[in-house]
């Protein structure tokens, strides 16, 4: 019997340990699946908190970008308390730059992912001073004129210029523009030309027989374009080369000059006219500038009105009135006479008149000045003009002049002295005479320079929105890898750790670390009025907010002065936008089918459109209020 049952035990054995054995694979294949799934989880979560993580890296640029338009630094919240945005956290790491731009450096966590972004922001680029010396229409430039640039944030002009260049110049780079064309011949024809001339000729007097030579570059007019001619040698198309021909294909025709002379300018494969290093133009030449629309010139709302012209007769400092003031006529500088106006100012009149030997001083070394002119600048002969502060404690002095119905015949500057700021005259044809230099920026319908005129374009007046409505711009965009790709994982969500810690994060609104200012305001007298402290108790209600700066927490010093975006009193900003609609609705009618267009494109399209439609001033009512 027990021999007859042993075979029946293994068998029940065997069926037993199969049975093991199935059940430990399934269990190793469900424990494998529950892997699988739980690898396939983490991972769509890890995709779904990185996307989630790069928005709130570009909310938290996007934040950082408006405080920058506010005149603050960029830098928001920190790595040990960062700033709460949606499910996420971020903080921003902003540092100046050589230029004047802000690189951003913002680090976003959400649950399980970490994201980094960089970008340059330049901080509220102004429309007109960023394009430096502008002529809408054309530019035409007199024999030995100098054209070249300076920082005024790093010192006076005369304190950047360099021995190493024979002409008495900064060396750096300045700007000139125009949408039209750029002619070398100067304002009387006098025949300089860039193919036929070596520096000693282009700064006196013609050679006889050259008469009539000329070189022109750009457009003959807007939204037409004509060959350039790239002023090589006929040797080289190099300038640094001595030997060799060849055609540049960014210039449309190879020019050339006589073996021995020096070449005046070159065009690069960019598109644009740079000097050669060892130039009287020490500038930057835009021959393929995108459009521009004009902003509107608008009269400031001001505190005190004069109902007739205000005449000074003698050495008088100040208009003995309002820092915010009307004339409702003239601005007369009598004979001899001299007028300083001193900031923070408003001003509006109709023309400014300066007689014979009359001088008009600007000191904005304690706040920016406002010149709006219905009417222009007239100077008779021995005028001057002259800044008084130095370049580097200035706020800047802005001048505007409405663009007339009709071509203005009798618009001319003062004859003489030393201008620190922007003049914008969309309207005019501006002539810069000879003895006056002009440090800033000027924009005219046609600008024109006499013979050995000197211009040098301010870069740090390119930023700032002065006198007229700027918003920051991105300059660049990146995505900085982190961890093994373009994020990292986190192994703890960093809201638990903060939880842990007892840490709030900041408000996104709140992140911005800046809390004391120093604002200059004008009241409702038009009376000046300077505030140090904390913005929380800043009421602007009734004040114009003329300029202001920061205490940046990471250092104690003071940031640079600035009009924040937003404190538009003359409606600098809708006024814009009406002159875009109106653009958008020319171009609408001529291609009646045609998409709506971006910004960019409508600068660029406005190249077909007459300048003049584009550039008139917006109204007044009855009231006194802007016609919207």
């Amino acid at each position: 019997m027990k021999a007859g049952i042993q075979p029946q035990t293994s068998r029940r054995g065997a069926a037993l340990l199969l049975s093991l054995l199935a059940v430990l694979a399934v269990g190793a294949i469900s424990a494998t699946l529950r892997r699988v799934q739980s690898t396939i989880e983490r991972d769509q979560r890890f995709s779904i908190d990185r996307r989630t993580a790069l928005y709130v890296a570009e909310a938290g640029i996007a934040e950082s970008t408006l405080a920058i338009s506010q005149g603050k630094s960029g830098s928001l919240a920190s790595e040990t308390i960062p700033a709460a945005f949606g499910a996420g956290l971020y903080w921003v790491d902003a540092q100046d730059r050589a230029d004047g731009s802000i690189e951003l450096q913002c680090t976003a966590q959400v649950r399980t992912a970490e994201f980094v972004l960089r970008t340059i922001i330049v901080p509220n680029l102004n429309p007109i001073t960023s394009r430096g010396f502008f002529g809408i229409e054309g530019v035409t430039i007199g024999r030995g004129t100098l054209v070249d640039g300076f920082d005024a944030s790093l010192g006076t002009y005369e304190s950047q210029v360099t021995a190493t260049h024979p002409h008495r110049t900064t060396g750096v780079t300045g700007r000139l523009g125009s949408l039209g064309p750029l002619d070398f011949d100067g304002p009387s024809g006098s025949g300089a030309s860039a193919e036929s001339y070596s520096w000693v000729d282009w700064l006196t007097e013609p050679s006889p027989g050259t008469e009539g030579k000329g070189h022109e570059a750009g457009r003959q007019g807007a939204g037409q374009s004509a060959p350039r001619s790239d002023p090589m040698s006929e040797t080289g198309s190099d300038p640094t080369s001595e030997t060799g021909s060849k055609e540049d294909p960014t210039s449309g025709s190879a020019a050339g000059h006589a073996e021995g002379l020096a070449t005046l300018i070159h065009a690069d494969v960019d598109g644009l006219v740079l000097s050669t290093g060892d130039a009287v133009f020490e500038g930057v030449i835009d021959l393929d500038a995108a459009g521009f629309i004009p902003p509107p010139v608008l009269y400031p709302g001001t505190a005190a009105k004069v109902t007739g012209d205000h005449v000074v007769t003698g050495s008088q400092v100040g208009l003995g009135l309002a820092s915010s003031v009307e004339i409702a006529g003239d601005l007369i500088i009598s004979t001899g006479a001299s007028l300083r106006l001193s900031g923070p100012l408003v001003l509006g009149a109709g023309v400014l008149r300066l007689q014979a030997g009359a001088e008009l001083q600007l000191d904005d070394s304690e706040g920016p000045i406002h010149v709006h002119l219905v009417g222009g600048i007239q100077s008779a002969a021995s005028t001057r003009l002259v800044s008084l502060a130095d370049e580097p404690d200035a706020h800047g002095t802005s001048i505007f002049i409405n663009p007339p119905e009709s071509p203005r015949a009798d618009l001319s500057l003062p004859s003489s002295g030393r201008f620190h700021g922007a003049l914008y005259a969309p309207g005019d044809r501006i002539v810069v005479p000879a003895d006056l230099s002009w440090l800033g920026a000027l924009t005219a319908l046609h600008l024109e320079t006499e013979p050995g005129a000197r211009l040098s374009f301010d870069t740090r007046m390119a930023t700032g929105g002065q006198g007229t409505a700027a918003a920051p711009r991105i300059a660049s965009w990146q995505i900085i890898p982190v961890g093994d790709g373009l994020a990292r994982r986190l192994a703890v969500d960093p809201k638990q750790v903060l939880r842990l810690q007892g840490l709030t994060p900041l408000l996104s609104s709140a992140a911005a670390p800046e809390s004391e200012c120093e604002v200059i305001l004008l009241d409702d007298a038009g009376t000046p009025t300077t505030y140090t402290g904390s913005v929380g108790a800043l009421s602007t209600t009734s004040d114009r907010l003329m300029s202001m700066r920061w205490v940046d927490p990471r250092n104690g010093t003071l940031r640079r002065w600035m009009r924040p975006t937003g404190s538009d009193q003359d409606h600098h900003v809708s006024a814009y936008r009406e002159k875009l609609d109106q653009v958008r609705k020319a171009l609408k009618s001529s291609v009646p089918d045609g998409p709506p267009l971006l910004k960019p494109e409508l600068e660029y399209a406005s190249l077909a459109l007459n300048t003049t439609a584009l550039i008139k001033p917006i109204p007044k009512g009855p009231d006194g209020e802007f016609k919207k």
